[in-house]
C-alpha cells in the first residue's frame, strides 16, 4: 500500500463525498424537470471518474497519489449525488402513498445489501491481488470490478429510460386514438 495513516486515507476520500454531497441537492432540484436521464447521467459520471482515478494512480507515484485523485474523485462523486437522491425520488414517485414506508424501507434495504455485496467484491479483488501483484495493480483489478457494477447500473437505467419512453409514446398515441374517436 502507500502506508497513508487513517486520517490520510480518509481526506484521500474526501473529495468523493464532498461531490456527492453537492449535487445530491442539485440532483434533488432537477430530478423532477430532467428524470431518469438525469440518473443515467450521473451513472456516467461515475463511471468516468472511477476510471480517472486508474489513470491517475498510473500517472503518480507515492504519496502524491492523494493530490492526483482530487478530480477523478470529485467528478465521480458529483455523478454519484445526481444518482442517489434522484432515483429514490423516482422510484418513490411510482409507489402509491400508503405503500411509501415500505417501498423506502425495501430500496433503502436494497442499497445496504448492493453496498455490502460491492465492497466484499471489490475488497476481496483488491486484497486479493495485493501481495502478488503490487499496489496499483491490485487497485486496477478491484476497480474494474467497481466499474463493472456501475457499468451494469448504468445499462438498467438506460433500458429504464427507453421503456419510459415508449410507454410515454403509447400513451400519446392512446390518447390521440381516444380524441380522434370523441371527435368522429
Amino acid at each position: 500500500g502507500l502506508h497513508y495513516t487513517a486520517l490520510q486515507a480518509g481526506l484521500t476520500l474526501t473529495p468523493f463525498a464532498l461531490g456527492s454531497g453537492l449535487s445530491a441537492g442539485i440532483g434533488g432540484r432537477l430530478v423532477d424537470r430532467l428524470g431518469r436521464p438525469l440518473v443515467v447521467a450521473g451513472l456516467l459520471m461515475v463511471a468516468i471518474g472511477l476510471a480517472g482515478t486508474a489513470f491517475a494512480v498510473h500517472q503518480v507515484t507515492g504519496k502524491g497519489i492523494g493530490w492526483a485523485l482530487i478530480a477523478p474523485l470529485l467528478f465521480a462523486g458529483l455523478g454519484s449525488g445526481l444518482v442517489i437522491s434522484p432515483n429514490q425520488t423516482l422510484t418513490l414517485s411510482e409507489v402509491p402513498v400508503r405503500r411509501a414506508g415500505s417501498a423506502g424501507g425495501a430500496l433503502q434495504t436494497g442499497q445496504r445489501v448492493g453496498s455490502a455485496i460491492g465492497i466484499a467484491a471489490v475488497g476481496s479483488v483488491f486484497f486479493g491481488r495485493l501481495a502478488d501483484d503490487g499496489w496499483s495493480n491490485a487497485y486496477d483489478h478491484g476497480l474494474i470490478v467497481s466499474v463493472g457494477f456501475v457499468v451494469a447500473a448504468l445499462l438498467v437505467a438506460v433500458a429504464d429510460v427507453i421503456a419510459g419512453r415508449h410507454e410515454k409514446q403509447g400513451e400519446r398515441a392512446e390518447r390521440a386514438e381516444r380524441a380522434q374517436r370523441g371527435a368522429g
